[in-house]
């Protein structure tokens, strides 16, 4: 398999990159609001699959431009979808935790996804773009920090099954090798803010979220947990 990575110059991409067969276009080569240059690339006969990044994922930036996070999110979406699904070449989204809540936790691949705020909303919309499209497809939902962790405190009342970037790449970059379709949840096993940020920073100091609300942000990776066993992989 070779793989048309989106967004391959981001923290996810640089890491995801090395590990898998792929080919990384920049935006000014292919910008997905462009269909002429998604089809350029999508139509490449060495291409097997898209794995689609690309993404305005800054939750503040989301907010604050509606339109282009809009255009980008699920207008770039739908644009690599339709004409990948043309191509018969299967997509790979690559989707996050923040389409649910945060209020309940051990959110499953089959519960009802309903986002907070206008990132996870223009997520959600696209995973709807992508399962419009076709039905060769894979909705990964998963969360990553940068490599270290860059802040003096780290909240103890905020609950992930998120990890690194370096670690989360490997987790998806073995999904790829597995191949499965529809949605997964990918991560590692529950944990908080703080026992994360400890893992890479000992000298961390605990903090606590606003309010002293307590974030369930933590998806169910029991399918994804059962589908590395299965395959024989162990991470």
């Amino acid at each position: 398999m070779k793989y048309l990575v989106t967004g391959s110059h981001g923290k996810l991409g640089a890491e995801l990159c090395p590990l898998i067969p792929c080919v990384t276009p920049t935006h000014a080569e292919m910008d997905i609001l462009n269909p002429d240059a998604v089809e350029r690339f999508v139509s490449r006969e060495d291409i097997n699959a898209v794995v689609h990044l690309a993404a305005i994922t800054s939750r503040a930036a989301a907010e604050k431009d509606k339109l282009q996070s809009y255009r980008v999110n699920v207008q770039g979406t739908r644009t690599i979808a339709t004409v990948a699904a043309r191509h018969q070449k299967k997509v790979i989204y690559i989707s996050t935790e923040i389409v649910f809540p945060g209020s309940e936790g051990n959110y499953r691949e089959d519960d009802t996804p309903s986002p907070k705020d206008w990132y996870g909303f223009t997520k959600l919309a696209g995973e709807f773009e992508v399962q419009t499209a076709t039905d060769d497809h894979l909705i990964i939902r998963t969360t990553f920090r940068p490599k270290t962790w860059e802040f003096p405190t780290a909240f103890t009342n905020v609950v992930t099954v998120g990890d690194y970037v370096d670690i989360i790449a490997k987790e998806i970059a073995l999904c790829l090798t597995i191949n499965p379709v529809g949605i997964i949840h990918i991560g590692t096993p529950k944990k908080t803010f703080f026992e994360l940020a400890k893992r890479r920073k000992p000298d961390i100091q605990e903090e606590l979220f606003p309010d002293n609300t307590f974030l369930r942000r933590d998806l169910n990776i029991e399918k994804w947990e059962m589908l590395k066993k299965e395959s024989g992989s162990h991470m």
